[in-house]
């Protein structure tokens, strides 16, 4: 591996006697992994499907890491229909540790600052399970709309991804949230030996760079983190310019900050000058894994007990969302998902989503379709191909109760926003425009939002008499009993694909 000089005397001057095998690690192949979903699954039922489902070579658990494992061959699990049922997620060992560090409780508010791709947010998305919030943000639209497919593959009930500036985020969230993560952009000398062109972005930007920027960000999110609050700081990088620089000076500008010791698993080292002590570092030499720096933060002072609040239904251009009564959208802001995308108005019914699928089990719709991984249907399917089965295959449900009966009962007099009008709906108290920000259009640049004018559709006129409920007829996918989408049953058996064309294989 080819190091430019100036990084390789750096890390000499930084591991001492440790140095040369550091040199050793880095000329063996880069650490691959993969953690299962506690939404979905627990690691001793992951083995065992695995099992199976023709696996010889079984995945090896990672000590540090609860739902983690350590793979040998990423693309096999990259190609299994489990992958696309959000039933683990692919990911580095070391990636996987600074959301393992953060102390997340269910009901928490939780923010992921710097969230893109989501790995560590599908990780807080599960400690919560199924409660408080998750927003997931990234200042990179396109990134932000990879995050937000992670997030609804892994079944997020409750998350928000948005794509904005830290400043602006904090402008409306200050002292709002409860948990914070800040993996921030760093110069990536952890990544060497998994990404070999790393080096040349390093020699255009290094940490002269980045610990600039890592601190304009972690100021940002000071702000926002709440009094009593946690806030866990993150990189791929061992430059310490980026990493204890960064704390010290943290904890200079704001006294009401302090560093949580973290718990030294076998392996770890800790940081490297007086203050941060209570910092940890991950070396590929002294672990089967990459590279990482963390350090947890805790803000001073306490905060009243959030209280359990219901769902609501929401509305925007015909995409119908689930989402927490007291944390609607917030003006102002650029939303890709707001909460639980239970489906598209089209005319007198409501189409599933394909978020809804990915959050279902297999008992929680009228109608459902159970195919083993090693039925080729169910790459057909993944593949967005029509399927066909026997009546025999189709197991029936009672309703589905993640959805409120508003939306499933037949009792409504009108479209979702004719219902919150009468009073058969909850909404928003502060307007259905409420949070969205207005598209902007131009060459080049998607509509983020989905918006359509023809009369019908989303964000089309509405018929005062249409109702608005959801389609139960369609079929749930399932893959050796994990949701992977729906259909639509037609004659002979034959069940039309449903899938979000954006989501195929």
């Amino acid at each position: 591996m080819n190091l430019p000089e100036r990084y390789l005397e750096e890390m000499k001057n930084l591991l001492g006697a440790e140095y040369e095998d550091w040199i050793s690690a880095m000329e063996q192949p880069a650490v691959t992994g993969l953690r299962t979903n506690d939404l979905k699954t627990d690691p001793k039922e992951f083995l065992h499907i695995l099992a199976g489902s023709g696996f010889r070579d079984m995945p090896e658990r990672i000590p540090w890491i609860r739902s983690g494992f350590f793979t040998k061959d990423s693309s096999l699990f990259s190609k299994h229909p489990l992958y696309q049922a959000g039933v683990y997620y692919i990911q580095e060992p070391s990636a996987m540790t600074p959301a393992e560090l953060l102390p997340v409780s269910e009901g928490d508010y939780v923010l992921d600052l710097c969230a893109a791709p989501g790995g560590k947010a599908c990780q807080l998305l599960q400690k919560l399970n199924g409660t408080g919030l998750l927003y997931a943000n990234d200042l990179s639209a396109s990134r932000a709309q990879a995050l937000k497919k992670n997030l609804e593959m892994a079944g997020a009930v409750n998350a928000f991804v948005t794509a904005e500036d830290p400043a602006n985020l904090a402008s409306h969230f200050q002292g709002y949230f409860d948990k914070i993560l800040v993996d921030a952009p760093c110069s990536g000398e952890g990544m060497f030996r998994r990404e070999p062109s790393m080096p040349s972005f390093w020699m255009k930007k290094g940490p002269e760079y980045y610990q600039p920027v890592q601190y304009e960000i972690l100021r940002e999110a000071w702000r926002m983190l709440r009094p009593g609050g946690m806030m866990i700081f993150s990189t791929c990088t061992f430059s310490v310019q980026e990493n204890e620089g960064n704390v010290e000076r943290l904890l200079s500008e704001f006294p009401d900050l302090r560093l949580v010791e973290i718990p030294a698993y076998p392996g770890f080292a800790r940081g490297v000058t007086v203050h941060t002590e209570k910092c940890v570092r991950l070396y590929p030499h002294r672990l089967r894994a990459e590279g990482q720096f963390a350090a947890l933060f805790q803000k001073e002072g306490s905060a009243e007990p959030r209280p359990c609040r219901e769902k609501m239904v929401y509305e925007k251009n015909g995409e119908i969302y689930l989402i927490p009564a007291d944390a609607g959208p917030v003006p102002g802001l650029r939303y890709l998902l707001t909460g639980l995308h239970v489906g598209t108005r089209r005319r007198e019914r409501i189409a599933a989503a394909q978020g809804l699928a990915q959050a279902l089990t297999k008992h929680m719709w009228p109608k459902s379709m159970d195919l083993a991984c090693i039925d080729d249907r169910i790459y057909r399917y993944l593949r967005g191909e029509t399927i066909f089965c026997e009546p025999s295959e189709i197991t029936e449900n009672e309703g589905c109760p993640l959805l409120p009966a508003e939306l499933t009962e037949e009792k409504g007099t009108g479209s979702a926003a004719d219902d919150v009008q009468n009073g058969n709906l909850r909404r928003d108290p502060r307007g259905e425009e409420r949070g969205w920000k207005k598209p902007r259009r131009g060459k080049g640049r998607p509509d983020l939002y989905g918006s359509r004018t023809s009369a019908g559709e989303p964000g089309g006129k509405r018929k005062p008499d249409e109702p608005c409920r959801m389609d139960l007829r369609e079929i749930l996918i399932l893959a050796d009993g994990f949701p992977v989408g729906f259909a639509d049953p037609g004659v002979n058996g034959m069940l039309k694909n449903r899938r979000n064309p954006g989501w195929r294989i």
